[in-house]
């Protein structure tokens, strides 16, 4: 089954927007405003990811006596003390063309962007306003019977690793001083 939406919680809704219309190239589809069932009240903001899946974020300012600004940390990862890389948001793109022309876009929003090559797929990745790493990604190979008896076996093996990770290719906007933040 594919997912419907993943949503995140933001700290600045209108920053957040930003880079996900400006920096994704994501469209606004549907903002739902309404009490929260903690007290207070939200707004749910759809975003079109134009695969028909939608990605949303939460804005959280109407529940400020509920949920204070101290209380909670953006991130997905480093808002729960975890590497930023650890829990990530990966969107599918076209192929290796298609991912030229978004790791372009988020270079010239000011962003940094990291290339792997994970041999199965390939990625870019780049923070979000709040710090929650994002990806695109394109499968360079579909996944096999090989693959799946390996993963069966890894799943089992409870031995530390001597692999190193994936090399990563660090790319940095160009315009020097300008920056959305990375």
């Amino acid at each position: 089954m594919p997912v419907h939406h993943v949503a995140v919680a933001v700290k600045e809704v209108h920053t957040a927007h930003d880079f996900y219309t400006k920096a994704m190239g994501f469209t606004l589809a549907k903002v739902v405003k309404n009490l929260s069932p903690a007290g207070g009240w939200t707004k749910h903001l759809f975003y079109d990811i134009g695969d028909g899946s939608l990605f949303a974020i939460w804005d959280m300012r109407g529940m400020k006596d509920v949920l204070p600004d101290d209380v909670w940390r953006g991130g997905l990862s480093t808002g729960a003390g975890l590497p930023v890389w650890v829990n990530h948001i990966a969107f599918t793109c076209d192929g290796a063309d298609d991912m030229e022309v978004r790791k372009q876009r988020w270079l010239d929003y000011g962003r940094t962007v990291i290339e792997v090559d994970h041999e199965f797929v390939r990625s870019i990745y780049t923070n979000d306003p709040d710090g929650t790493f994002v990806e695109w990604t394109y499968n360079v190979r579909s996944l096999t019977e090989d693959d799946r008896m390996e993963a069966e076996r890894l799943l089992l093996d409870d031995s530390p690793s001597d692999q190193p990770g994936e090399a990563a290719i660090f790319h940095t906007p160009a315009v020097a001083g300008w920056s959305h933040s990375t």
